[in-house]
């Protein structure tokens, strides 16, 4: 096997399929990248069983084959090479990397050893923008548990049904809901994904821009465009019934400059540590933020906010409220509520209080004997 291809094409490809391998295996084997050089282009693969990535690459192929070279170790040796022609040979059980006068040689692994993969039948398609699908992915993440004590709790719902397709996430604490639109109807169908890696995969994917398609077999999700293509596998089981959380009515709304809401919450996160609640005091025509105590440090500030309803008292845990607030992309936030004991609902709003998106989020308030 014997390619040429441009150090910064190259670097980008080896470097994304090796961030997905494992830092520790019992299975030495999946510390490789599997290199294979066709007619006019070469592909780049890598696995650690649960996730795989494969990139195809447009080069000078001088040779065709197929070898397994230690993955992390050529990824760090492209990346710092300088820009320039770099050619990648394969023979006598050694792998060289050539870039102008610099020349590196590193052991070839057993390539009969590499585990196959099969390309089942998908059992549903669907196809999103790219981009619009990788940035609501990135908003309800937020809300996934950090850890995997209950597996679906780390994982991010996909359900589509006609030409949309809905994500959700929850730890219980906080709820995320996203709709992005699919290119053509669908079957309805539903799967669930661990959302630390949906999240890094449909980044990439983004960055490629265009139409990413999905496909699910084999309790499988595939994503995958003209170059570029990755295997999940999914978590099993059927998610919470999470809409019983929203509430059907929320007579009680207040929209704030969400930057600002941002940077009061920051600033008072300051004087309230994680067991300290930051409270939001909405009255007529404002919101006062406030945390801490007169016995301890505290802090207050007041905003201007439109809105409807009687006036409300209500706590949150801070690092919740900010990553609520910090999930959303638009000027303004339009906080929803049925009481102070009950779960808040945030949509993206715009400067005149109408809804901005296709996104809200359902944060828990902290339930204190003085409320």
């Amino acid at each position: 096997m014997k390619l040429v291809a441009d150090q910064q094409e190259l670097a980008a490809g080896i470097g994304w399929v090796a961030k997905g391998l494992p830092h520790r295996t019992s299975t030495p084997i999946l510390l490789g990248l599997l290199l294979t050089a066709g007619p006019d282009r070469a592909t780049i693969a890598g696995t650690d069983h649960a996730i795989s990535t494969q990139l195809a690459l447009d080069c000078q192929v001088d040779a065709e084959g197929t070898c397994l070279v230690p993955g992390r170790m050529l990824a760090e040796i492209v990346k710092l090479l300088p820009p320039g022609p770099v050619t990648l040979a394969a023979a006598d059980n050694r792998f060289t990397v050539r870039c102008g006068d610099a020349v590196y040689t590193l052991p070839l692994l057993p390539v009969i050893d590499y585990p196959a993969t099969t390309d089942a039948e998908a059992e549903h398609r669907a196809a999103v923008d790219a981009a619009e699908f990788a940035a609501a992915v990135g908003q309800v993440a937020v809300s996934a548990a950090r850890d995997d004590v209950v597996p679906a709790l780390a994982g991010i719902n996909l359900s589509f049904a006609d030409e949309t397709v809905e994500l959700a996430s929850t730890d219980r604490y906080r709820l995320g809901i996203a709709r992005v639109g699919l290119t053509s109807p669908v079957q309805p169908f539903d799967v669930l994904v661990p959302a630390k890696a949906l999240v890094d995969l449909t980044r990439a994917f983004a960055a490629d821009g265009g139409q990413l398609l999905l496909s699910v077999a084999d309790e499988t999700l595939l994503l995958h465009n003209l170059t570029r293509s990755a295997r999940v596998r999914t978590l099993s089981g059927p998610y919470l019934p999470y809409r019983r959380i929203v509430p059907d009515e929320t007579p009680i709304r207040a929209t704030v400059e969400r930057a600002a809401l941002r940077d009061v919450v920051k600033r008072l996160s300051v004087v309230a540590d994680g067991m300290t609640p930051i409270w939001l005091e909405y009255g007529v025509g404002s919101l006062r933020v406030r945390a801490g105590s007169a016995d301890d440090a505290s802090g207050a500030e007041t905003l201007a906010a439109s809105g409807t309803g009687d006036s409300l008292t209500v706590a949150f845990t801070g690092q919740l409220l900010l990553d609520a607030i910090n999930s959303f992309g638009t000027s303004h936030l339009t906080a929803s509520y049925t009481g102070a004991r009950k779960p808040a609902v945030l949509t993206g709003a715009t400067e005149t209080g109408e809804p901005d998106g296709d996104y809200l989020h359902v944060v828990t308030p902290r339930l204190l004997p003085q409320q």
